[in-house]
């Protein structure tokens, strides 16, 4: 899929799927393309397995927990971050979703 971009902080939002099973994961969604996320996500059929975030910034952290109470997905990041998250990441863990 390709990058998102969301201009006003020069932030690139991913989407990274599983074609078979159309699971997914999105990695550092900005709350302001929210809307843009969740109708690309629709259009696509997938079903967000975690929003991750890969650093600590309030633009992603507010847009993970946009797209945590409208999917129900549980959010990711790293424990050395210091952030909160469902899921807190070390060294060496996974998000399993579909067959990654």
């Amino acid at each position: 899929l390709p990058q998102l971009f969301e201009a006003s902080s020069c932030t690139y939002t991913y989407v990274v799927a599983d074609a078979g099973t159309r699971d997914a994961v999105i990695i550092d969604p900005v709350l302001e393309t929210v809307p843009r996320d969740l109708r690309l996500l629709r259009e696509l059929g997938l079903t967000v397995r975690y929003a991750a975030n890969t650093h600590c910034h309030a633009d992603h952290v507010t847009g993970t927990g946009a797209l945590r109470r409208a999917l129900g997905c549980p959010s990711a990041i790293s424990r050395a971050s210091g952030a909160s998250a469902d899921v807190l990441l070390g060294e060496g863990d996974e998000l399993r979703f579909g067959a990654f």
